[in-house]
């Protein structure tokens, strides 16, 4: 193909393995503007629900047994603590330091319960270790967010070899994904099918830094723009390495 001074003709498989790696690349760039844009419809979804009158999960209602209605909202927690399992998820860092999330059942007033984020503690040196944990007992009323429980880990699995369940010590367990199904079916337990993460302050010992939900979207948005100027270049790239410029022939009259 020739175009003014310029001829074009770019072999066949180089042309095939451009239009492979550019749908690739959009691909790519695509999906993750998606995920920029879930980032930010999660966002809009938080910040309409956070502001909404606090829901007591001790007072059945319909509302609290649907988690997509139920997830981000306030909640107070009228019950007491089950002392006898403290769940710790394994491998959560907070300002560069490992640690665990501390989960326990909560039993409300009504007979139902509740998986409850309780905050994050550091992690001993030695895996054989356990942190320092303190159950209190008696009735309390807290304040907490409903909210899906966390995507990270493997399968809860309870046996031998390769239990993804360690006891640690008295009533601690070490466990490396919190699945609500399989600690009520465990258990024997009837939870509502979401975690409570509690509000600050927090009690001597743990943490509680939330991150907001729908934070990222800005680096989603970073890597869109890489995949496409990557896209761009390999474009830019092909059409440079095969376009060459036609030399004028001495042989014609001028």
């Amino acid at each position: 193909m020739r175009i003014g001074m310029w001829h074009f003709n770019p072999g066949l498989w180089p042309s095939l393995a451009l239009v492979a790696l550019l749908l690739l690349l959009t691909r790519l760039g695509f999906w993750q503007l998606e995920r920029a844009g879930e980032k930010q419809d999660l966002k809009t979804e938080y910040q309409d629900r956070i502001v909404a009158a606090p829901i007591n999960l001790g007072q059945p209602a319909p509302l609290r047994d649907q988690p997509a209605k139920m997830y981000w909202r306030r909640c107070i927690l009228s019950g007491a603590y089950d002392p006898e399992k403290v769940f710790l998820l394994d491998n959560q860092v907070l300002r560069g330091k490992v640690g665990y999330h501390v989960f326990s059942r909560f039993l409300l007033e009504d007979g139902a319960s509740v998986l409850v984020n309780r905050g994050w503690v550091a992690a001993p040196e030695l895996r054989t270790e356990a942190p320092e944990i303190t159950t209190t007992r008696g009735p309390k009323t807290l304040m907490g967010i409903a909210k899906p429980p966390p995507a990270t880990g493997l399968t809860l699995s309870l046996g031998s070899a390769g239990s993804a369940m360690e006891n640690l010590v008295d009533n601690l367990i070490r466990v490396q994904r919190i699945s609500i199904e399989q600690l009520a079916v465990d258990n024997n337990w009837a939870l509502l099918p979401y975690v409570v993460r509690l509000d600050p302050p927090a009690p001597a010992g743990l943490s509680r830094i939330w991150p907001e939900p729908g934070f990222g979207k800005e680096k989603h948005l970073g890597y869109a723009f890489q995949w496409f100027a990557l896209a761009t270049a390999l474009l830019v790239i092909y059409v440079v390495v095969n376009a060459k410029k036609q030399r004028d022939d001495p042989n014609e009259d001028g």
